[in-house]
């Protein structure tokens, strides 16, 4: 009855093709095995604000400068501002370089409320964004 079996064994082997259901079944779990493990990474990355096409057509920006003393005058392209008038005049040098920031320019010794009082007058009248620069020594 054993040589029976063995024979029988054979013979299918022989004739038929290698059963493919195990490794069919091993392939779709190890497809459902990387579809659940896998991770989906999102790269965050620095917003840029990229120049709409209108923008070429419109007139150019200039720079707003507003430079400090180190007695706290200030000065606005080159002309002396008086405290008392600093809003004004940055609300008519905005409009005229049609831009909305501003580059404050203190002397090394200018006292920290002089800069803290333009900043604030500044934000007051509308300014969107504020560079602080200073001038390096050579």
């Amino acid at each position: 009855m054993a040589r029976h079996r063995v024979e029988h064994i054979r013979s299918v082997a022989e004739e038929g093709e290698p059963d493919m259901t195990p490794l069919i079944d091993c392939v779709f779990l190890l497809l459902i095995f990387f579809m659940v493990t896998t991770v989906f990474l999102h790269t965050k990355g620095l917003d840029v604000d990229l120049p709409a096409p209108s923008e070429a057509e419109e007139e150019q920006k200039k720079d707003i400068n507003v430079v400090l003393s180190e007695e706290g005058q200030i000065e606005i392209g080159g002309e002396s501002v008086a405290a008392a008038d600093l809003g004004a005049r940055l609300t008519t040098a905005m409009e005229e370089a049609n831009n909305e920031n501003i580059i404050v320019q203190a002397d090394e010794e200018c006292a920290q409320k002089h800069v803290v009082y333009v900043v604030d007058t500044a934000k007051g009248v509308g300014v969107k964004g504020i560079a602080l620069v200073r001038v390096e020594e050579e």
